[in-house]
């Protein structure tokens, strides 16, 4: 009787560390969230185009997770057919841009088209919502400022070869491109996703760029991805693009 006594007071006392454990864990977590840490999703649907940064750099730890990301990205047949130059240095990226001087000139056909957004997704925000979201305390006044390269602390550089087997290597990048926006986000930065400096990337001057820059010639420029933390004296976060809702762009079939 004795010994059946001493096990189920055991047995209390083991459920009770164990409850108290549990417990334990569960505030922490609950207090790493309410410290502002994201789920995956919610940075999805909050992340917007920043268009201003400060000059606060990018500590090469944060570089690195966000390189690491993009290595992390889905490809066909495993090809990885992407390339990517993590760029901290304003001079360089001022010589991309055409505005050093070191570079600029023409272009070859085979240029991507111009613009500011590739074919690869953006972060946006919630359906039918603004672009933007809590990333930045900067106010909303109407997004008159357009960060381009040389105005972010960090620029991606990401390049593709056309050469591996996958069947779409552009899509394979275009997916490492949005990892590294999303792992960006959720540690805290701003991000935009441009391709007009592909022009001069992918220009005239293409193979003295890419020994600059320590990148096979072979190789193609599809992306540039701005990082950096968002400004806080000007329109830092796009308030102008909203998305279309569920019931235009999108089908469920039960």
């Amino acid at each position: 009787m004795k010994h059946s006594v001493l096990k189920l007071v055991s047995l209390i006392l083991v459920i009770s560390i164990l409850a108290s454990l549990t417990a334990y864990g569960f505030s922490v977590a609950h207090a790493e969230t309410a410290d502002g840490g994201k789920g995956a999703v919610e940075t999805i649907m909050t992340a917007g185009t920043t268009q201003a940064f400060s000059d606060e750099t990018v500590p090469e730890e944060d570089v690195k997770t966000i390189l690491q990301a993009g290595l992390a990205a889905e490809s066909a047949i495993n090809q990885q057919p992407w390339y990517f130059v993590a760029i901290t240095n304003k001079d360089v990226m001022a010589e991309i841009a055409g505005s050093g001087g070191g570079f600029g000139g023409g272009s070859r056909p085979a240029d991507p088209p111009s613009g500011d957004r590739p074919s690869a997704p953006q972060g946006g925000s919630m359906p039918g919502a603004p672009q933007g979201g809590s990333m930045s305390s900067a106010p909303q006044s109407g997004g008159s400022a357009k960060a381009s390269l040389g105005d972010s602390p960090l620029a991606i550089v990401v390049y593709m070869n056309e050469k591996t087997s996958s069947p779409n290597p552009s899509f394979d990048c275009g997916l490492a491109v949005q990892n590294m926006y999303i792992a960006a986000a959720s540690l805290g930065y701003g991000a935009k996703i441009i391709s007009s400096p592909t022009r001069t990337l992918n220009g005239a001057n293409h193979d003295q760029i890419c020994e600059k820059l320590g990148v096979d010639p072979a190789l193609t420029a599809v992306a540039v991805l701005l990082i950096g933390k968002p400004a806080s004296d000007v329109d830092g976060v796009s308030g102008t693009t909203t998305r279309t809702g569920l019931e235009d762009k999108t089908s469920i079939i039960g």
